[in-house]
């Protein structure tokens, strides 16, 4: 359960609307016991229908070729996904490739690979989710990566058009960095001819709670900042976030907290009103 914060709208960091609107976001995602797929559904009113069609995430394995589907009301997501033992790389769709160090390879060879388990991926590709239309599904990240200090990216390269241009084809060389103890520093994915797309620091970590500053521009049309608190003691991720339109020259502020997090093991799950009240007020 999320509790959005939309702090408005602001034109030369003027307000143009009157107050602050909160809403409640119930967010459920159903995983099977091997956790290669998933379903998800985002409630924000009462009561349920249970005509509700949830948004759907699968993860299939054909030879040494993988096969993630996503799809919601809006659109649908399919990546390939392979692996090159020799090189210990991780390749995405037709040309974005992520380099891993020798333990980082081995867990997700093993648990992305032959288990087909979609929150070790997600934890993955926790920063470029958005590129591939995942965004929905960053809740549900294993958060293996910052648990285990020795779990490194070492570099990656990723391509893409431009959504205004198609013709035209960004190549993006990704950096990583890590602190003195194995957590993650910071990020940079940066074009061949300079632009920033993507830059995340380490503000702060504390036992298993780590803060981070992040700052994207999508094509000079959106500039986005935002800090990210992440929780893995919780499973909990937060964030404030200030994003700029360009072309229009306003700038929209909104808090996303995480009120409670809860996991149910069960052997079937029925869409009820109901059902889904009796979750969210259970301890």
């Amino acid at each position: 359960m999320n509790k959005t914060i939309d702090k408005g709208e602001y034109v030369d960091d003027r307000r143009i609307d009157k107050k602050d609107k909160v809403s409640t976001n119930n967010l459920i995602y159903i995983l099977n016991t091997k956790k290669d797929s998933i379903a998800f559904y985002d409630f924000n009113d009462f009561p349920i229908s249970e005509k509700t069609v949830p948004s759907l995430c699968t993860l299939t394995k054909n030879q040494n070729i993988l096969l993630l589907t996503y799809k919601n009301e809006s659109y649908s997501t399919k990546l390939n996904i392979a692996f090159s033992d020799k090189e210990k790389t991780v390749i995405i769709g037709d040309k974005d490739i992520f380099y891993l160090n020798n333990s980082y390879y081995k867990y997700v060879r093993k648990n992305i690979g032959d288990h087909l388990n979609i929150p070790a991926l997600i934890d993955f590709l926790d920063d470029f989710l958005i590129n591939y239309n995942l965004d929905d599904l960053k809740y549900i990240s294993s958060y293996e990566k910052y648990r285990h200090k020795d779990f490194r990216i070492i570099k990656g390269y990723m391509e893409s058009y431009r959504t205004q241009a198609s013709d035209y084809l960004d190549k993006w060389n990704v950096k990583f960095s890590y602190n003195e103890v194995g957590v993650p520093r910071y990020i940079l994915k940066e074009s061949t001819e300079g632009d920033k797309e993507l830059e995340k620091k380490l503000v702060s970590s504390n036992k298993g709670v780590f803060k981070y500053k992040k700052h994207t521009n999508a094509e000079s049309r959106l500039i986005t900042d935002s800090e990210i608190l992440i929780d893995i003691n919780k499973n909990s991720y937060e964030e404030k976030v200030t994003s700029f339109q360009v072309g229009i020259g306003k700038e929209t502020r909104y808090e996303i907290k995480p009120i409670s997090y809860k996991s149910f093991p069960s052997r079937e799950f029925i869409l009820t009103s109901d059902h889904i009240s009796k979750m969210i007020s259970s301890k």
